[in-house]
């Protein structure tokens, strides 16, 4: 995990690089000098945005500041994507269903996922929610020309700057005998059978 003070020497090299010195970093940022040094050495830990605002002055990413070890990750065929798929099934703090729609009962045939926002069970699929709803908008923002390529990859940097900490532990798997995973099963029967006979009695109000 990071420290305070590791941010704080990636802030001082940076800034040594850019041949600022603190009281220079000090007057763009619009910081006392005593701030500058407790942020560089590792006293006080800068808010994400501050830390967007040090990369713009000192022209280097938000996630190098941070620490974060952006995963060489190529998604070069199929396999590629479907791995990733199976990763994001396997953290205990998101969970996603998967809406599939086609002929004849639908007109086009889709497949989604869906991650409920509202599920405290699962942490972060609020997070998720909100990090594509920006997404969404920023891509948009680039396919309809109103903005640049350079401008997503700068937003999507300090996206990634601020859930740079947030931690995605893995599902304990479940280790069950046969008769317990038959009595679930029965159980689940039953309530998908119980909400299909409820939501026929609705229909028919």
């Amino acid at each position: 995990m990071n420290t305070y003070a590791n941010i704080g020497s990636r802030i001082k090299k940076a800034r040594k690089a850019a041949k600022l010195s603190q009281s220079e970093l000090a007057a763009k940022l619009d910081k006392t000098l005593r701030t500058i040094q407790k942020y560089e050495s590792g006293e006080i830990r800068p808010s994400v945005g501050m830390i967007n605002s040090i990369a713009d002055i000192l022209h280097v990413s938000p996630v190098d500041l941070i620490g974060y070890q952006r995963q060489e990750l190529r998604l070069d065929t199929m396999a590629d994507v479907l791995y990733v798929l199976n990763e994001l099934n396997r953290k205990s703090s998101l969970h996603f269903s998967i809406d599939v729609k086609r002929p004849p009962d639908y007109n086009e045939w889709t497949c989604s996922l869906r991650f409920n926002g509202n599920d405290r069970e699962h942490e972060h699929n609020a997070d998720l929610c909100q990090f594509l709803e920006r997404y969404a908008e920023a891509r948009d923002q680039v396919e309809t020309y109103w903005t640049d390529q350079a401008y997503f990859d700068h937003w999507f940097e300090e996206e990634l700057a601020y859930y740079a900490s947030t931690a995605l532990p893995d599902k304990e798997p479940e280790v069950l005998s046969t008769d317990e995973r038959l009595k679930r099963r029965n159980e689940l029967d039953r309530q998908m059978i119980e909400a299909k006979e409820k939501a026929a009695e609705n229909g028919g109000e």
